[in-house]
């Protein structure tokens, strides 16, 4: 299994012959988002701005519920949120994701008590990618997320074997968020965290009494 990440909390995982795009991203944020085929898109927003699917996709899914696409078992769970500056609840979808025997949980812009209320349904995560780059502002709206201290904390609830940094300040992002350097002493890693262009996952060779920080940077 390969990872790639675009930035914000978009990723793609490529499994053999399967390509799985997580949260794609207009351009309004200044990144680049992916390109190409997908077989699987999920949506973990509500698409009622620039958290579309632009890639050429195959099965689209959008929120609660238990899927099984070419293999690849998904469960969803969302929740409602209403970020300052607005009265209308916004949707995010935290997704469990098992591929090649391996289970990834990408948690959005879940908070603690979202978590925590999802936390047993996760069950035992090998992958986890996590927000970092903490509130912030889209226009006139306040968006809440986890900053450093708080996602080393769920970190430690949810015991993934790999942890996957994401929604954090990177060149050419028009949103201003925190950068990972927090994050990463937080977390107190002895690990290599420079950043690498994709990572390869192989169950076989998960660590075993550790949690290893992946730092990845943006394609």
């Amino acid at each position: 299994m390969q990872i790639t990440w675009y930035g914000q909390a978009c990723f793609k995982i490529t499994s053999g012959d399967t390509t799985i795009v997580i949260s794609p991203f207009g351009r309004g944020v200044g990144l680049n988002p992916p390109r190409g085929k997908a077989d699987v898109v999920l949506l973990s927003g509500d698409g009622s701005d620039s958290d579309v699917a632009t890639t050429d996709s195959g099965v689209v899914i959008s929120g609660e519920g238990e899927y099984e696409v070419q293999g690849v078992l998904i469960n969803g769970f969302s929740f409602f949120y209403a970020p300052e500056g607005t009265a209308t609840p916004r949707k995010s979808t935290v997704y469990t994701i098992v591929v090649e025997g391996m289970t990834l949980c990408h948690l959005d812009n879940a908070m603690p008590k979202q978590v925590d209320a999802i936390l047993e349904e996760i069950g035992d995560v090998d992958v986890l990618m996590v927000p970092v780059g903490g509130t912030h502002h889209i226009g006139k709206e306040e968006v809440r997320m986890l900053d450093a201290e708080a996602a080393v904390a769920l970190v430690g609830k949810i015991e993934p074997r790999v942890v996957i940094p994401m929604y954090y300040k990177v060149p050419g992002l028009t949103i201003s968020l925190n950068g990972v350097d927090a994050f990463l002493r937080a977390m107190g890693s002895q690990h290599d965290t420079t950043p690498v262009d994709k990572v390869t996952l192989k169950k076989k060779d998960l660590p075993q009494d550790e949690t290893k920080v992946v730092v990845l940077s943006t394609s």
